[in-house]
């Protein structure tokens, strides 16, 4: 069953005007090379579009219960489209884990956030520090911060921490265990796919009484994305702004799984075989014509984060 969620029509997007985010994979510990490489690329790409459509949504009267993540679906025009499942699945009550594949980048929180807010709206997402700037979004995101500061590392403990909380309180928790956007294997391959998951998705899904649902989403970024994959780090995540700003507009498909036990879920000692037939499990609600489960994508040694 194929069943769409519209957003409205397309708008024409007005001058900027009250608050504007500084949106920038650019990191204060990089060089002043990469900085300023990635901050070219973005202001060059997606990032003034992403910025004014942000600016037009302050502009507008919102309405106080519409969730963030719908409201950033409905002013991109994503349209998302269960293609299979239902997002009925998802338990209405108690501690529920959604761990879903990560195509895209941003996206993939949005649409995510926005499907399960539907049904759950006591939901919070791991994310991305970046996507935490929004004011209006600090109270159902948890930030993972990807820099290799201390800082940075005293943050990502303390989301895990309050994610854990979180579960436990009977609540949703929006999980991407591969923690970066799918890649090619090699640059011209045909399939992108997730690197491994990180094991702490295990651990939460074998936490008292939760229950897990696998989300599948369709698609992959540019091949221009998947080449500068493995030519630079920087320029990689210099580009998602770019493919971000390319999905506005579209319609994006989603396959949803059932609502699973810890019973159900094939946990064993080994966290990170685990974590693999976890993986496997959502790369199946892609049907035949999807991705080769068993295909990871392993970062070449020579690029440098």
């Amino acid at each position: 069953m194929v069943v769409e969620h519209a957003v409205g029509p397309a708008e024409k997007l007005p001058p900027r005007r009250g608050r504007v985010l500084d949106l920038s994979y650019a990191r204060p510990e990089q060089s002043w090379f990469r900085r300023t490489l990635i901050r070219l690329v973005e202001r060059a790409s997606g990032k003034s579009k992403l910025e004014r459509i942000y600016a037009n949504w302050l502009a507008q009267p919102r309405d106080p219960q519409e969730p963030i993540f719908s409201a950033a679906i409905r002013m991109l025009h994503i349209t998302p489209v269960v293609v299979a499942g239902s997002l009925t699945g998802i338990p209405r009550s108690g501690p529920v884990l959604v761990l879903a594949n990560h195509p895209f980048g941003i996206i993939d929180g949005l649409l995510v956030g926005h499907l399960v807010a539907l049904v759950r709206p006591d939901m919070k997402l791991m994310v991305h520090s970046l996507l935490c700037q929004p004011e209006e979004a600090r109270d159902v995101v948890l930030p993972v911060d990807f820099g290799e500061t201390e800082a940075a590392r005293r943050t990502s403990l303390e989301t895990r921490r309050q994610a854990a909380e979180w579960l436990d309180a009977g609540h949703v928790l929006i999980v991407f265990p591969a923690g970066s956007a799918s890649t090619a294997d090699k640059p011209l391959a045909e399939h992108a796919t997730d690197a491994a998951w990180h094991p702490f998705a295990v651990r939460l899904a074998a936490r008292k009484g939760v229950r897990t649902v696998m989300m599948f989403v369709h698609g992959q970024n540019s091949r221009l994305f998947q080449i500068a994959s493995h030519l630079s780090y920087p320029l990689r995540v210099a580009l998602i702004l770019r493919e971000t700003a390319k999905r506005v507009g579209t319609r994006v498909r989603v396959a949803v799984g059932p609502a699973l036990t810890v019973a159900d879920l094939p946990v064993g000692q080994d966290r990170a075989g685990t974590a693999q037939a976890f993986r496997e499990m959502c790369y199946g609600l892609a049907g035949a014509d999807g991705p080769d489960p068993a295909q990871v994508f392993v970062w070449p040694r020579y690029i440098r984060w």
